[in-house]
Order: C-alpha cells, then structure tokens, then sequence
C-alpha cells in the first residue's frame, strides 16, 4: 500500500512527491515535481503495488494508471475530510441568504420602547467593506475555494478567510465603528475644542500647550494656561510660522 503525497521545497515555487508505506508510515522515496511522469516511471521499476493512497490530483491519478495499472487507488483520510471540509463551506456559503434570525419573542406585559437602532457606518473603510464581501461571496457562489479567490483577487488568504466568515459585511466594521480605540488626546479634546472655538488655528501652539498641561514642572509658562473655569490667562495664539497668518480673532504677533 502505497502513499503518494506532494510537499513544498520552496513554497508556491518548487514541489516534489512523497512516496511513503502506509502500514508503517516510513517515507520509501522523494520524487522530483508533481508529475504523472515521475510517479509513473517510479512504478514501473517498483512492481508489486496494490493500492495507491493519494489526493485527489488528476497528475497522480494518471501517474498511477500509467505505472500500476492493476492497482486500486483510494482517497487517504486526511484528504476525505479536507475536502468534505471545504465541500460544506461552499454549500454554507451558498445558502447564507436562506438564514433568517429568529422573530423576537413578544413580551407579556408592556415594556419601555426599545432604542432606535444605530445607524449603519458610513465611510470609505465600510463602502470597501461592503464591496469586498460581495465580490467574495459572490466568487464562493460560484464554487471557488478560497484559496483560488485569494491567487485571483491576488489577496492574501486570511483576508479571504475573514469576508467568507462573516454573514454580513456590517460584522467586519461594527467593532472598528462602535467601540472606537481609547487615545492620549482624549482628555485633552474639551480644552483644545474650547481654544479653537476661541480662534486659536496654529497646531504648534496647541500642542505646546497640552503638553505643557500633561507634565506642568517642566514647562516655565504652565501657570498661565487655559483653565476649564477660565478663570487663569490664556497664551497667545502664535501666527502660523510659514505663512505668517493669525489665528481668526486674533491680532498677528511675531512669534517670540
């Protein structure tokens, strides 16, 4: 009994053959390429073959015909359930628009009005989103595996993976929307909205100020800015250092 597998010399590049014996599982010889011819002359000079184990490459199968004529060929295990894996993702695939959520149960007594929905996110990342899905979903209709969808969009499998995943394309930017990342700036965005309201328009001032709020003992002039209360002087905004101009409100004043 006989095991015919390929593996990788150089990923996507180069390929060879693995014969092995399937009683004890010992590798019997290494052939190079994929080819029927290989496999074929192999068997020529090796008699005695009963069964041959393979996947199911049509290069194998001939190879097999071509050297073992009389010996039986069957599909090994692992290979079976790789290919009944990918047969039930394609046929999911296909009838992800046949699934419906369950009606909502109607409650006994009279409850408080649920909140309006969220408004679907907008924008350029979710209009990718959208579109990317389809195409994906629309090649997986069509009984492409992933890998072939990856090797024709020329993306990479994962990013495959991922859209084929999701039953809608609001699952891949719903996360990225509503639960938006914490920054640094945050605790700083009401005094930088209160200074540009305040006509302040020169970037290099206002981070010079918040960094003079975020570590006080170093900064000389740190008393003497803004306070939410208003109750301390502000800085002088300082003409944009190019071009010169002051900020809307603002009388210009030669940067110190």
């Amino acid at each position: 009994m006989l095991g015919v597998d390929d593996f990788a010399v150089k990923r996507g590049q180069v390929y060879g053959t693995v014969l092995t014996d399937c009683e004890t599982g010992a590798p019997i010889e290494l052939l190079a390429g994929r080819e029927a011819a290989p496999l074929a002359e192999w068997l020529t000079r090796h008699p005695g073959v009963e069964v041959i184990c393979r996947d199911r490459s049509g290069s194998y199968a001939e190879g097999a015909r071509l050297g073992a004529p009389d010996a039986a060929q069957v599909a090994d295990r692992f290979h079976l359930w790789q290919n009944l894996a990918k047969a039930t993702e394609r046929c999911v695939a296909r009838h992800r628009d046949c699934l419906r959520p369950p009606a909502p149960e109607q409650p006994e007594q009279p409850t408080a009005p649920a909140p309006a929905e969220e408004a679907p996110p907008v924008g350029r990342f979710a209009e990718r989103a959208r579109r990317h899905h389809a195409l994906v979903h629309g090649l997986l209709a069509q009984g492409h595996g992933l890998r072939a969808i990856a090797r024709h969009l020329g993306w990479g499998r994962h990013t495959v993976q991922r859209y084929a995943r999701a039953v809608t394309w609001q699952e891949l930017v719903d996360g990225k929307w509503r639960q938006p990342r914490p920054s640094k700036l945050d605790p700083f965005k009401p005094y930088l909205q209160q200074r540009w309201e305040q006509g302040c328009r020169n970037a290099a001032q206002l981070y010079r100020e918040v960094g003079a709020r975020a570590l006080p003992a170093a900064t000389p002039w740190s008393a003497a800015t803004w306070t939410p209360t208003g109750s301390g002087p502000t800085l002088p905004c300082r003409p944009h250092p190019r071009c010169g101009r002051s900020p809307v409100g603002s009388p210009a004043t030669p940067p110190p």
